[in-house]
């Protein structure tokens, strides 16, 4: 009885999504055929939601067993205490950097400034700058290898929201807007 009991919640919402993904089939597009549709996206994450529903629902009726958060993460997390327990014992070992108040907030610092200069910059500029600028302040000194994963990042970003996901990205101002028209039709994305 306490399997289907740990079992029922995620039944009733597997129903809830099989509904939904009923409702998301109702969506009407007439547009060009090498397009996904509006209904696409929403019917992709009800079809996972769906999956781990089924997934839950299994592991509860054929294990039953109470839930536990062991395994990967209590490894770790034992391990991390025993080297905690070694480091304090060897007074030579390095120790940790303390917790630092101002690089937390240089991060909110950079993030809220990200919000605000994606739309005067554009999102492939302001992304780049806020990705090597949030490595810098993660404490990363290579600058060369913080700009390069800043820029593949954003570029990486610029081709899942425009090609794949369909998203209109903010273009920028001025030299910035004709840097993302050039780079949005090197893409092919008109």
């Amino acid at each position: 009885m306490r399997r289907f009991a740990r079992a029922a919640p995620y039944a009733a919402l597997a129903a809830f999504t099989l509904w939904l993904y009923a409702v998301a089939g109702r969506i009407e597009y007439v547009g060009p055929p090498d397009r996904i549709g509006p209904d696409f996206w929403p019917k992709a994450i009800l079809g996972l939601l769906g999956l781990l529903c089924a997934y839950e629902i299994a592991k509860h009726l054929v294990f039953g067993g109470p839930p536990s958060v062991s395994g990967v993460l209590q490894t770790l997390m034992e391990e991390a205490v025993e080297a905690s327990a070694a480091t304090d014992d060897a007074d030579d070992a390095p120790r940790a950097e303390p917790s630092s108040w101002r690089r937390l907030a240089a991060g909110v610092a950079a993030m809220l400034g990200y919000v605000l200069a994606v739309e005067p910059l554009g999102f492939f500029v302001a992304t780049s700058a806020f990705l090597a600028g949030f490595m810098r302040i993660g404490g990363y000194q290579r600058w060369g290898v913080a700009l390069s994963v800043a820029l593949a990042g954003s570029f990486a970003m610029v081709v899942i929201f425009m090609k794949v996901v369909y998203v209109s990205l903010p273009l920028g101002a001025g030299p910035f807007r004709a840097l993302s028209i050039a780079l949005l039709a090197m893409l092919g994305v008109r």
